[in-house]
């Protein structure tokens, strides 16, 4: 009887040497495969999902991936004020916040308007976005005071010069906005000498950090509550050093000698840069030989 339980034993501890014992059954200590992930892929050797791909080291869905989009190692880069996104496998780009994507170009400054005074009706010169004396509707209105004359016609009278722009800032952006400040200090509204501030400074007289072009062009201001005038500067930030995008600076050019008042620091005199287009506005300014006319000239698409 000892002979049969010792016989027993070795039974149970090694099996029989034919492959006895405990068969293995399916999902045993094997690796697993996935559609693009191969044996053991993934963390603990788990494997991929079937909408996944194995790449740089980890399970990643290669539709959405900004790292991998559409296949492994292939990016979607950031352009000058967008972001590289994946969409269905494939790279599209998205502008950041702030900015709007004009024929792949995310900007902040959208042209400008100038409408005729009321004695002289009409738009003097329209918005190339909108066609007319608006903003287009993804831009808000920065309205500076000036005073214009009419064409051939012996009068001065209160105007405005609309920019059009959009909320954001980027030492990338070649805009930062522009500002209005007075000769005098607290004249109907303004606060101290600043008449209107700039959006994209906190609508306080001033640029945005890296915005060191700033161009300051003169005006007269007819006062709306008194409608005496006195004079005005119109201080536009630009960013050199950024890629162009919708701002080549700006000039003023006087109707009298010596004419070129106010050179763009782009060209050094008063031209608008190669790629830009020259828009002109017209303005009064304050001269030797009186009050004269004037234009404000912007560097644009």
């Amino acid at each position: 009887m000892l002979r049969t339980l010792a016989f027993c034993v070795l039974v149970a501890a090694f099996g029989c040497a034919d492959g006895g014992g405990v068969e293995d059954t399916d999902g045993g200590g094997g690796g697993t495969t996935s559609e693009g992930g191969g044996p053991d892929s993934g963390s603990g050797g788990h494997g991929c999902f079937e909408t996944e791909s194995f790449c740089g080291g980890a399970c990643v869905d290669v539709s959405t991936h900004a790292e991998h989009c559409g296949e492994c190692d292939h990016s979607c880069s950031d352009g000058v004020n967008q972001t590289g996104q994946c969409v269905g496998g494939e790279c599209v780009s998205a502008c950041e916040p702030g900015f709007v994507d004009d024929q792949g170009t995310c900007k902040n400054f959208f042209g400008a308007h100038e409408p005729w005074p009321a004695e002289c009706a009409g738009c003097s010169q329209a918005n190339v976005y909108s066609g007319d004396c608006t903003c287009p509707s993804y831009a808000t209105e920065l309205t500076l005071h000036l005073q214009s004359d009419c064409p051939g016609v012996p009068m001065r009278a209160a105007t405005t010069l609309g920019l059009c722009v959009t909320s954001g800032v980027s030492t990338d952006a070649d805009f930062g906005g522009a500002y209005q400040v007075d000769d005098g200090v607290d004249l109907c509204g303004a606060t101290a000498q600043c008449r209107v501030g700039n959006p994209l400074a906190g609508n306080m007289c001033a640029c945005p950090d890296g915005f060191a072009d700033a161009i300051t062009l003169r005006s007269i201001v007819r006062l709306p509550c008194d409608g005496t005038e006195t004079g005005t500067n119109i201080v536009l930030c630009g960013n050199q050093s950024a890629p162009f995008a919708a701002f080549g600076g700006a000039y003023q050019f006087d109707d009298f000698e010596p004419n070129c008042r106010v050179a763009n620091p782009w060209t050094g005199d008063c031209t608008c840069p190669a790629g830009t287009v020259d828009r002109s506005y017209r303005i009064m300014v304050d001269h030797a030989a009186g009050l004269v006319g004037s234009s404000l000239h912007l560097c644009t698409l």
